[in-house]
């Protein structure tokens, strides 16, 4: 999950695994106020926040200060400067200082979405030498740290286009693998995608993975939907932004991403998807359905999610879980069908209402999830 007020000493009352701390003021920029001056009262904040409830945090290590970047004047949402190479010197002393206060309370993320102009305008090769000193940085303090590559959205080809030239450059002599423990892609959909659209596009960076010899975890670290880029984007109703939420985690787990964060708590209006209200506390549909979603999914092993099997335009996903197997069905389009379960013990819809079977259940099957409960 995010939550911009973590630093604020307020989270979600909900169980939450991981925190990225992005729109967190807990920037490079927010910590560095003057060269060599840190001010680190947000970030100690943010970190107590969520170890209280047991979330681990995982750090994004820019935006660039204004007096260390290369190209000062240029704007970006961040501030000046925020989006340009920084100086190498002064970065290594950064990573190192978070690094000697924080040790390994926190995993460490090299950059956020560099393929995005307006968080980073150097080329490719920057940020490979960025990774490279922030990893012998950290390591050089913490040796078992966890470090995350940058990451990357992948919705646009020239966004694809720059993730393929990052990871081209894997070599003995810039071993951009061995400087990480994970791969970060960022697997939102266009603006009216549909929450699978995202397995297409981890198709695509797996693929380059692959051409590159790179065999790395791959952690989701940011999602939503309905994003555009510009104004507020066109609303969905509450029963679609509740289905959107549970078929990410559900499908997500069963591509094999170790790590889904999604953006966010408390966002503003620049998505269709919320899990609270505008007073960013009252829980909506979908933030209730966050606990659901993830009762069902605690302790298991996911075998994996396909599309048709179980019926045309069905998504399946199975699960299992101590001596049980857990079943879970949606129809992201068209028509909501009905599928018998046999030799089920119970189903679940949505909202977690629980139906026992006896030897078997008619289950409805639409947009939002449900789950099926069989004897392994």
């Amino acid at each position: 999950m995010h939550d911009g007020l973590v630093s604020q000493g307020i989270t979600p009352d909900v169980p939450i695994g991981a925190l990225r701390l992005w729109d967190s003021g807990t920037s490079w920029r927010d910590l560095e106020t003057r060269p060599g001056e840190f001010t680190w009262t947000t970030l100690d904040t943010a970190l107590t926040t969520a170890a209280g409830i047991g979330a681990r945090p995982l750090l994004v290590l820019g935006q660039t200060p204004t007096f260390h970047a290369s190209r000062p004047r240029e704007e970006a949402p961040y501030g000046a400067g925020a989006a340009s190479m920084p100086d190498l010197a002064a970065w290594r002393r950064y990573v190192t200082a978070v690094a000697q206060r924080y040790g390994d309370r926190i995993d460490y993320q090299v950059w956020n979405e560099p393929n995005v102009i307006q968080y980073w305008t150097g080329t490719p090769e920057q940020m490979a030498r960025l990774t490279l000193v922030a990893s012998a940085a950290i390591r050089n303090v913490v040796p078992r740290a966890t470090i995350v590559a940058p990451s990357f959205p992948l919705r646009l080809p020239s966004q694809q286009a720059y993730f393929a030239a990052y990871w081209s450059l894997q070599s003995p002599r810039v071993d951009l693998a061995g400087a990480v423990d994970a791969v970060a892609v960022h697997l939102y959909p266009p603006a009216d995608g549909l929450p699978e659209y995202q397995a297409a596009l981890l198709a695509a960076a797996r693929k380059v993975l692959s051409e590159h010899g790179i065999d790395l975890p791959v952690w989701n670290t940011e999602i939503n939907f309905g994003l555009q880029g510009g104004p507020e984007p066109p609303p969905i109703s509450a029963e679609l932004q509740r289905a959107f939420l549970m078929r990410t985690y559900l499908l997500d787990a069963g591509l094999g991403l170790q790590r889904v964060y999604w953006y966010s708590w408390n966002i503003g209006r620049i998505a269709n998807t919320y899990l609270t209200e505008e007073d960013l506390t009252t829980e909506t549909l979908a933030g209730r359905s966050f606990d659901v979603v993830r009762d069902w999914l605690d302790g298991t092993r996911v075998d994996g999610c396909t599309l048709g099997d179980a019926a045309p335009g069905v998504w399946e996903c199975v699960a299992h879980r101590d001596g049980e197997v857990r079943t879970f069905w949606w129809k992201p389009r068209g028509p909501a069908t009905r599928f018998t379960a046999t030799d089920a013990t119970s189903w679940s819809d949505a909202d977690g209402a629980v139906s026992r079977c006896r030897t078997s259940c008619r289950v409805p099957v639409g947009p939002s999830p449900v789950m099926v409960v069989r004897p392994a």
